[in-house]
């Protein structure tokens, strides 16, 4: 799972105020007991560089409204850019430092910036005079360019309801704030409810020998598995203890059951209040209006006919997953949730010869990202410079500059490895937003993986190499004019085509073999990689119809009426139409669902990247992925226009012609 998080991600940078010279006493008179100076705290150090960009902006929006005569680029909309610029690395800074820093009170105090700055992004997108001075700004419409920012800018001042009357604005300001508080607490829930169960050495049979190891027994006797994905993940695919793996599932699954079933009820009812105000019949018609996919119910028409396109897929898999189970327990009749996974890797082992055990050696963490950095140096003609005196949040964090020659691109940071109270998913965190001649785009990849020589599951692989093609995204595609056109800055529901295009790279002999190998040195065998290509075909349709499940709980909870909505009920209705795995007592998988905060409605979007995605790979088919004509014109045609033009016009400019359907059809078909 890849996601931007909504807020921007900066660097932080500790500063020191002056210090002045005392005044000298008087000769011979008492001298005054100096007052105490109390030490400022990392909180109040860390809100005073938080609140740096912040203030910028608020200086910078007088400056704006005072403006007299012919309104222009240069004094309005240069203007708007640089108070966007400051507002965004605040975001940037609370955003990130609230997901990953390793001190709870430093978290806690970044929520705090992030709301402040959140509760002046709502006043400037409600703000008349704003509004009114941009509007009043004649582009020359020969610069497209601009003309797309003055645009789109007005537009997204409408949706927000700047139109509206007074009444009306202050309310839609109140649910912004209120949105930002719950949905920030939503979060804290997940990433700080860790769970796990204690298990005898022996109920660990069927693990590899470097994960029994990495897990020693404590002093009860038992060994702790906990909820974070490093354990989770090889749990469920190797454990052979099935009633072990059902209690981590429930475990898994129950993340966050506590408070966030009645925090996402306030957070779907303010939604549609919003939605209400500002004239639209759900929040999910609202959200998808300014999207590729245009309303909710083409979301839900697409949902349906990639449903109706994996069913058949999806229940041959399931039968052989039974099948296999059947092996096991004779008196099997039906698959459930925490043995897909299980079943899956048997049935690759036995159908395709392919062990993931057998292919974990090829994968040690650092040898890994070696490769990827190899990888896209060579592809997109950049290099990696290793930067030692970056501010960081944790020693675990890697920064490097991202150079062409003697010119710097960017930069981006790597926090790869969990740790308490650390976001618990995948994804690639805004940390500056690149805007030409003002400041060069940085972004970070915070993830969850094994560490130095400790081996990886190909899954995590492929994942990394999604995330770092939102990285890649992020940073060649900083060099705007425009900061709302930097990056990945396209509509949200195509984001996930680069980087979902760019987990191919993992999955090539022609590119692993640049870097996958075991300890002895050996290659990782181009026979192997076809085997685990053909593997992983396997259980494609049951992957795709457990996509739009997910997909039908994000647009669902957001066009059901809130107060008739059974969150629970809801689920489960929908996990039998679309799956064909049962609900399991004790779980609420919604309320560990982060993407019905960043993403509310839009999780379709991933399917809908997919579809996409495998368009985009077709004019590599013939020359290969490593092909310098071919990833060139990709990255100067897809990734560095960012958001200059509308994601359709950008794929239309690589593939010379629409989108289409064939493409995932025929990988769905495979």
């Amino acid at each position: 799972m890849s996601t931007r998080h909504l807020a921007f991600l900066a660097a932080m940078v500790v500063a020191c105020g002056p210090k002045t010279k005392p005044a000298e006493q008087p000769v011979n008179e008492p001298v005054a007991d100096k007052p105490v100076v109390k030490p400022k705290s990392p909180e109040d150090l860390f809100l005073a560089e938080c609140r740096v960009g912040l203030d910028t902006a608020r200086e910078i929006l007088p400056q704006i409204l005072a403006v007299e005569g012919e309104r222009t680029v240069e004094n309005t909309l240069t203007l708007v850019n640089d108070l966007h610029v400051g507002l965004s690395n605040t975001m940037a800074l609370a955003g990130l430092y609230s997901e990953v820093h390793p001190t709870e009170s430093i978290r806690e105090a970044a929520r705090g910036c992030e709301q402040e700055a959140a509760q002046f992004v709502t006043e400037l997108q409600l703000h008349r005079g704003l509004y009114d001075a941009i509007a009043a700004v004649a582009v020359d419409p020969g610069d497209v360019v601009t003309v797309r920012f003055h645009e789109r800018t007005l537009r997204d001042f409408r949706r927000a309801g700047v139109d509206k009357d007074n009444a009306t604005r202050q309310r839609l300001q109140q649910i912004d704030e209120e949105l930002t508080r719950l949905g920030q607490q939503f979060s804290k829930n997940i990433a700080e409810d860790v769970r796990s169960i204690e298990l005898e050495p022996a109920r660990l049979a069927g693990l590899p020998e470097d994960f029994i190891a990495a897990h020693p027994a404590g002093p009860s006797g038992k060994v702790k598995i906990t909820t974070d994905y490093p354990d989770y993940n090889p749990f469920m695919m190797y454990a052979d203890d099935d009633a072990a793996r059902r209690e981590l599932y429930v475990a898994f699954r129950s993340r966050g059951d506590k408070d966030n079933e009645a925090l996402l009820a306030q957070v779907l009812a303010l939604r549609d209040e919003k939605a209400s105000l500002l004239g639209y019949d759900t929040f999910a018609d609202y959200i998808t209006e300014d999207k590729m996919i245009k309303s909710a119910k083409h979301a839900a028409d697409f949902i349906e006919r990639v449903a109706k396109l994996a069913q058949a897929r999806a229940k041959r898999d399931y039968n052989e997953l039974l099948k296999e189970l059947k092996t096991i327990d004779k008196k099997a009749v039906r698959v459930e949730d925490w043995q897909k996974t299980y079943l899956e890797n048997r049935v690759k082992l036995k159908k395709y010869k392919v062990d993931s055990k057998e292919v974990r050696p090829y994968f040690p963490y650092d040898q890994t990202l070696a490769g990827l950095l190899d990888i896209t140096s060579t592809i997109y003609d950049i290099q990696y410079a290793p930067v030692s005196d970056a501010t960081v949040w944790h020693p675990d964090v890697k920064v490097f500059d991202v150079m062409r020659g003697a010119a710097k691109l960017g930069r981006i940071y790597l926090d790869m490895h969990p740790r308490e109270g650390k976001y618990k998913h995948a994804a690639q965190f805004t940390l500056h937003d690149g805007v030409e001649g003002v400041q060069l785009p940085e972004g970070v990849l915070v993830c969850n993986f094994p560490r130095g020589n400790e081996l990886m599951e190909h899954d995590d692989v492929v994942t990394t190499f999604h995330e770092f093609g939102h990285l890649m995204h992020h940073v060649l595609g900083g060099n705007q004019t425009w900061i709302r056109h930097s990056g990945v800055a396209t509509e949200h529901d195509f984001v996930e085509a680069p980087s979902q295009m760019f987990e191919e790279w993992a999955w090539s002999h022609e590119t692993l073999a640049r870097f996958a190998k075991n300890g002895a040195g050996e290659v990782i065998p181009r026979e192997l990689v076809d085997r685990m290509r053909k593997a992983d075909k396997f259980g494609v349709g049951t992957q795709t119809v457990q996509q739009m499940f997910y997909a039908s709980i994000s647009l669902r909870y957001h066009t059901v009426a809130p107060d008739k909505l059974d969150q629970l009920a809801e689920l489960k209705r929908l996990q039998a139409k679309y799956t064909p795995f049962r609900y399991v007592d004790g779980t609420r998988f919604h309320a560990s669902f982060g993407h019905l905060m960043g993403y509310s409605a839009m999780y379709y979007t991933y399917m809908w990247s997919l579809v996409i995605a495998k368009d985009l790979l077709t004019p590599f088919q013939k020359k290969g992925l490593m092909d310098p004509e071919t990833t060139r014109a990709y990255r100067d045609k897809i990734l560095v226009p960012g958001g200059t033009k509308d994601a359709a016009v950008l794929v239309k400019d690589f593939l010379g012609r629409d989108y289409n359907f064939k493409a995932f059809e025929k990988y769905l078909a495979e």
